[in-house]
C-alpha cells in the first residue's frame, strides 16, 4: 500500500494520520532533488573573431606607421631641399620672373608620393579597424542572443523539473518485518518514539499487547494517543495497581501452576528436576484442594496452612484449611518438603493480592502491562517472569485473532522464556518485537532469530558486537596518491626594427693635357766577305743614315656621378609553453566493517539501523527515523516511497 503526501491540515489532523496502515517502524528519507535531471545543453561559447581581421589591422597599422615615419618625412625633406634650392636660385636673379619653375615642379613631385602613400595607408588602417569593430559587434550580438535563448530554455527546463519533483514525497514508511524484530540499544526517549510510531500504525490493523518492563512507562505516549483516538485502552501498572490487574484471571489452575513453576525455575536450566517436580506436585495438589476458585492469595494461604503457620485471613474456609493442613499430605511428606513449601510461599507471598479486585472494563484493543518506576525490588522480578508466562500461555491458548506483541526491556527475561515465547509467536503468525537496552548475555544469545535493528549503542563492547553481527565487506579503498605536476613557460619577444636610409651623391671631374715630342737619328756601316780591314779581296760594304722627328698632344675631360640608397628593418617574435603532469592512484582490497562500531555509538536519538536478510542472500541495511513528529512535516507518505515519475522525453 502506498500513501499520498500529507495534507496541509492542522497538527492534530496530521497526528491522526499515525493511525493509518500499514505497520511501520518509522520513515526513510529520500531527497527528491536526487532525481533532478540537469539541463542537457551546454552553454553557448563565444566564438573568436576570424584571424584575418586582426591580422589585417596589424598589417595596416604597421604600413601606416612606416609611411608616416619614413616615407612622408623623406618626401617632404626632398621637397623642402628642392624648394630651398629654388629659392636660392631665385635670389640670384634680379628679375623675379626668372625663378626656376622646374625646381618647384620637382619639389612638388617629390612631396606627392609621401603624401599620397601616407594618406592611403591611414585610410586602409581606418577601414581595417572599422571592419574589425563591426565583426566584433556582430559576434557579440549573436552570442548575447544565443545566451538569452539558452537561459530561457534552461529556466523552462528547471521549472518543469521542479513541477515534476514537487509532487514527490521525501519521507516514506519503513515497513515492519514480517515476524520477529529484535531492537538493540537506544535511550528511553527513543523507545517511547519507536513504540508510538510502530504502535499507532499497528493498531490500525490489529490489536496490540505491550509488555513495558522498562520501569519508566515508555508506553505512556502510545496509550494517551490511543485514548484520544477513541480506542479501548487497558493499562495495568504493576506492582502499584496489581490488585486491580486482570493478569491471571483467564488461566486455569493447571496453567497457573505451570506458570508459577516455570517462573521459579525457568531462568535456571540447571535446577534439579526433582525440585521442579516436587514444586509442581505440591501446587497441583493445593489447586485441586482449592477447587475452581484458585488465586495467588488462596495459594499463599494454603501454603502457610501446610507449614502450620497461623493465618488470620478469611481467604480459606475452615474446612479448606483443615483439609489442606491435615489430609492433603502426610506429616512425613510435609517435613521433607518443608524447604519447598517455604520457597514457594516466599515466591507467591509478594504477589498474593495480584488480581484480587480485577477491573470490569474488559480487554482493551490496546493492552499495556507496565512495571512502574517503583518496581525496583524482588516483587518486580517475580512479576516479570510471571508476566512472560502469562503472555506465552495467552498466545498458545488463543483461538481468535492474536494481537501483535511488543516487549520493551526484554533484558530482564530468561533466554529459555524468550525462546519459548518466540516459537509460540512464530507458529501462530504473531508479530513479535523485542527491545533490549544492551547487547550482552541473554540479548547476545537471542540475536539473529529475525530481523535486527540497532539504535544508539554507547558501550564500545556492545557496538563492537553489533558491528560483528552486521558483518564485513570486501572493498577497494584508495591507499596511496602520487602526483607530479611540472610546467615551463617561456615568452621571447624580440623586435628589431631599424631604418637605415643613406643617399650618396658624388661628382668628379678630371681635365688634363699631355704633349710628347722627340727626334731620333741612326747611321751604320756593314761589311761582308773577305777579311776584316780590307785585307782580303771580294768584299762588299754599305752605308745607311736616317733621321725621324715626331710629337703628340692629348686632352681628357672626365665627369662622374654616383648615388646609392639602402633601407633595412626586421622583427622577430617567439613563444614557447610546456606543461607536464602525472597522477598515480593505488587501491587496495580490504575486508572492513560494513558499519563501524563508532558509528553505532553515535547514532542520533531517533535513528534506527534496520538489518534484514536479502532475498537473494546477504543482507540489506536501511536507515530509519522513528520520530513520530515526522508525520507533521510536508512531503510525508504513510506508505513506502513511490517510484519517481519518468522524466519527459527530449524533443
Amino acid at each position: 500500500m502506498r500513501g499520498g503526501p500529507v495534507d496541509h491540515g492542522g497538527p492534530r489532523t496530521r497526528v491522526g494520520r499515525l493511525f493509518t496502515p500499514e505497520p511501520r517502524l518509522g520513515w526513510v528519507f529520500r531527497d527528491r532533488w536526487w532525481f533532478l535531471r540537469p539541463f542537457p545543453e551546454a552553454p553557448p561559447r563565444e566564438r573568436p573573431l576570424p584571424e584575418y581581421l586582426a591580422r589585417r589591422v596589424a598589417e595596416t597599422e604597421r604600413l601606416a606607421r612606416r609611411h608616416r615615419s619614413r616615407t612622408l618625412p623623406l618626401s617632404l625633406g626632398a621637397a623642402g631641399i628642392l624648394a630651398l634650392i629654388a629659392g636660392l636660385g631665385a635670389a640670384a636673379f634680379t628679375i623675379p620672373s626668372t625663378v626656376p619653375l622646374g625646381t618647384l615642379v620637382l619639389a612638388a613631385m617629390a612631396a606627392s608620393p609621401g603624401l599620397v602613400l601616407t594618406s592611403w595607408s591611414v585610410r586602409q588602417r581606418q577601414d581595417a579597424r572599422e571592419a574589425h569593430e563591426l565583426a566584433r559587434r556582430q559576434h557579440a550580438t549573436g552570442y548575447q542572443d544565443q545566451a538569452r535563448q539558452w537561459q530561457a530554455r534552461r529556466q523552462a527546463h528547471e521549472s518543469a523539473e521542479r513541477a515534476r519533483l514537487d509532487g514527490l514525497p521525501e519521507w516514506g514508511a519503513a515497513r515492519r518485518p514480517a515476524h520477529r524484530l529484535d531492537v538493540f540499544g537506544g535511550t528511553l526517549w527513543a523507545w517511547e518514539a519507536l513504540l508510538t510510531t510502530y504502535g499507532t500504525s499497528t493498531l490500525a490493523v490489529q490489536p496490540l499487547l505491550v509488555l513495558d518492563l522498562s520501569r519508566e512507562v515508555v508506553s505512556r505516549e502510545l496509550a494517551e494517543l490511543s485514548q484520544e483516538a477513541g480506542m479501548a485502552v487497558d493499562v495495568q501498572l504493576l506492582p502499584s495497581r496489581q490488585s486491580s490487574s486482570s493478569l491471571l484471571t483467564d488461566m486455569s489452575p493447571q496453567d497457573l501452576v505451570d506458570a508459577i513453576v516455570e517462573s521459579m525455575h525457568g531462568g535456571t536450566p540447571d535446577a534439579a528436576r526433582a525440585e521442579r517436580s516436587m514444586d509442581d506436585r505440591i501446587l497441583a495438589k493445593i489447586c485441586a484442594a482449592l477447587g475452581d476458585d484458585v488465586t495467588l492469595g488462596r495459594l499463599a494461604a494454603a501454603l502457610r496452612a501446610l507449614m502450620g503457620e497461623p493465618d488470620d485471613g478469611d481467604v480459606l474456609t475452615r474446612d479448606e484449611r483443615r483439609h489442606i493442613a491435615s489430609e492433603l499430605f502426610t506429616v512425613e511428606y510435609r517435613r521433607q518438603a518443608h524447604a519447598n513449601l517455604s520457597r514457594i510461599e516466599s515466591y507467591v507471598h509478594p504477589l498474593e493480592n495480584l488480581g484480587a479486585e480485577p477491573a470490569k472494563a474488559g480487554a482493551g484493543y490496546l493492552t499495556c502491562i507496565a512495571l512502574d518506576s517503583q518496581a525496583r525490588n524482588v516483587r518486580s522480578e517475580l512479576l516479570t517472569d510471571l508476566i512472560v508466562q502469562w503472555v506465552t500461555h495467552r498466545i498458545t491458548a488463543s483461538r481468535d485473532s492474536t494481537p501483535a506483541l511488543v516487549v520493551a526491556g526484554a533484558d530482564e527475561l530468561a533466554r529459555r522464556h524468550l525462546e519459548r515465547l518466540s516459537d509460540a509467536c512464530e507458529r501462530r503468525g504473531v508479530p513479535l518485537t523485542l527491545l533490549f537496552r544492551r547487547l550482552r548475555e541473554t540479548s547476545a544469545e537471542m540475536i539473529g532469530g529475525g530481523a535486527v535493528a540497532f539504535m544508539r549503542l554507547g558501550n564500545h563492547e556492545d557496538a563492537a558486537r553489533a558491528a560483528d553481527f552486521i558483518g564485513r565487506d570486501h572493498r577497494f579503498v584508495l591507499s596511496q596518491i602520487t602526483k607530479n605536476i611540472g610546467g615551463n613557460e617561456s615568452h621571447t619577444s624580440t623586435g628589431t626594427e631599424g631604418e637605415a636610409d643613406s643617399e650618396t651623391l658624388s661628382t668628379s671631374r678630371t681635365t688634363g693635357t699631355s704633349r710628347n715630342w722627340g727626334t731620333s737619328r741612326s747611321s751604320g756601316t756593314s761589311h761582308s766577305g773577305g777579311e776584316m780591314f780590307g785585307m782580303f779581296p771580294e768584299r762588299s760594304a754599305s752605308y745607311q743614315r736616317g733621321s725621324n722627328r715626331g710629337g703628340s698632344t692629348s686632352t681628357s675631360d672626365t665627369e662622374g656621378t654616383a648615388t646609392s640608397t639602402s633601407r633595412n628593418w626586421s622583427a622577430a617574435y617567439a613563444y614557447a609553453q610546456g606543461t607536464n603532469w602525472s597522477d598515480a592512484d593505488t587501491t587496495q582490497r580490504v575486508y572492513e566493517y560494513a558499519v563501524e562500531p563508532v558509528t553505532l555509538q553515535h547514532l542520533p536519538d531517533h535513528a534506527l539501523l534496520l538489518v534484514e536478510s536479502a532475498p537473494g542472500g546477504g543482507r540489506t541495511l536501511t536507515a530509519v527515523e522513528c520520530d513520530p513528529s515526522i508525520i507533521t512535516l510536508d512531503r510525508v507518505t504513510t506508505g513506502p516511497l513511490p517510484e519517481p515519475p519518468p522524466a519527459p522525453q527530449q524533443p
